[in-house]
């Protein structure tokens, strides 16, 4: 080649990469936040869940943290992730793979959850969300309070909104010993419709329809359940004066199985007003039980994904906040093996300056109906409960306090105390419980 043409062809090139680098490329924001929390516990009753005589005191560390992940493509299309790694407890195992795992000396455990993966399309005629998200009902989560994988529609109007989807909860690969490879055909599926309007600025209403259809066998049952539960309800949330107020009735109706009716149904009145520099709150819930039993959503056998009714700001009588796979209440769901639940609560939040604040709570509840929970509750975890003569479950006060160390560090806290009511007999111990927490979030 002569001289002339290799510079024309080293010419060429340098322009073609000048082009090329000239183009720019995907403008890809990544956004990143997440949370540390880690708790020391010492306690007679939220490491087993048992009611008992001359219960056992237990200490133990507990640590979580959840990072996220958003790629943002623009305004319109993000890909959001979120990750979560636990140690049950300090001291748990090592070299290990599984959830919670690698609290011991030498950690190496494979113990990474995937909770979010989803893609996020905002635009203006339609939002649309697709994979495994976090949703929850429009009932304080009395129904379903979880991640699971769908598809989500909505819609915001200058006064309301609109929302409609689909969730696949499980999807089995068995009837009993026999394999079954057609997926799709036992499933647990789940359709939701919910809407909410504001009347004005002191009035929102709001009503929603979600049906569940579960055919799943929750993976191990040798009969298919055959539960097909509609939830329809309706929810309010509005101003009187200094008073907030908010509350919803939810009524069920369908089958449970082949031979149940799905008969269950829930009220609520919740309150808030400023009071001496801060806020008193109360919640008042009804769920009813025996005939009557309240369908929650499950998971695997035992695992319910609904009902905790974090509202109560309850740590043993109902779900701690801060509970994280170590998670025991004498409500653990307002199923309540069966039972339903009546329950009352008081709290008051306070904050002193812009480094403390500090909550109290004091709650009541009692079952709504008698249908031989106890012995479900021996058998769920593996106690010797024998049922008393009342109904009243027990009566709890807690606190907590927080120092802000930081922007983003808290340390804090949280101890309760529970009464336990005349459901349970011989004399068993009060509950108690106490955490120091320490928070980081970014």
């Amino acid at each position: 080649m002569k001289k002339q043409n290799k510079k024309l062809l080293v010419a060429a090139i340098a322009a073609a990469l000048s082009a090329a680098s000239a183009v720019p490329a995907l403008a890809l924001e990544n956004q990143f936040n997440g949370a540390f929390t880690a708790y020391y516990d010492n306690s007679n009753f939220t490491s087993s869940g048992v009611v008992q005589k001359d219960a056992p005191s237990t200490n133990y560390f507990v640590q979580r943290v959840r990072l996220g992940y958003t790629a943002k493509a623009d305004d319109h299309v993000k890909l959001v992730t979120k990750f979560e790694f636990d140690y049950n407890y300090w001291g748990n195992s090592s070299y290990t793979v599984g959830r919670g795992t690698g609290g011991a000396i030498g950690a190496d455990s494979v113990n990474m959850e995937t909770k979010h993966l989803y893609l996020d399309l905002t635009y203006p005629q339609l939002n649309t969300k697709i994979g495994m998200m976090p949703y929850n009902d429009s009932f304080k989560g009395l129904i379903f309070d979880a991640d699971m994988a769908g598809i989500l529609l909505s819609h915001d109007y200058s006064n309301a909104n609109i929302s409609a989807g689909f969730f696949r909860l499980m999807d089995s690969n068995k009837i009993g010993a026999q394999d079954n490879t057609r997926l799709g055909r036992n499933t647990n599926d789940m359709f939701t419709l919910d809407g909410k309007y504001s009347v004005s600025k002191d009035l929102t209403v709001g009503a929603a329809y979600y049906y569940i259809s579960d055919d799943s066998n929750d993976f191990s049952a040798s009969t298919n359940q055959n539960a097909k539960v509609h939830n329809l309800g309706v929810n309010a949330a509005g101003n009187v004066g200094p008073i907030a107020l908010n509350g919803f009735f939810l009524k069920q109706f369908g089958d449970l199985s082949k031979n149940t009716d799905a008969k269950g149904y829930s009220f609520n009145v919740g309150a808030k007003m400023p009071l001496a520099g801060g806020t008193l709150r109360s919640e008042f819930l009804y769920v009813s039980g025996g005939k009557d039993a309240f369908y929650v959503t499950h998971s695997e056998p035992g695992f319910t994904e609904g009902g905790q009714f974090y509202d109560a700001e309850m740590i043993m009588l109902g779900r701690d906040k801060y509970a994280t796979t170590i998670d025991n209440a004498l409500i653990y769901d307002v199923n309540n093996f069966n039972e339903g639940v009546i329950m009352g609560t008081v709290g008051y939040d306070y904050t002193f300056n812009d480094k403390v604040s500090g909550s109290a709570n004091v709650g009541f509840a009692a079952i709504a109906d008698d249908a031989n929970g106890a012995a479900a509750r021996n058998a769920f975890y593996g106690g010797t409960l024998t049922r008393g003569n009342g109904d009243y479950l027990g009566t709890e006060v807690n606190a907590e306090a927080y120092y802000k160390l930081t922007a983003n560090v808290t340390l804090g806290a949280r101890a309760g105390y529970v009464f336990v009511g005349d459901y349970f007999a011989n004399n068993v111990d009060n509950l108690y419980d106490a955490k120091l927490i320490a928070k980081y979030n970014f």
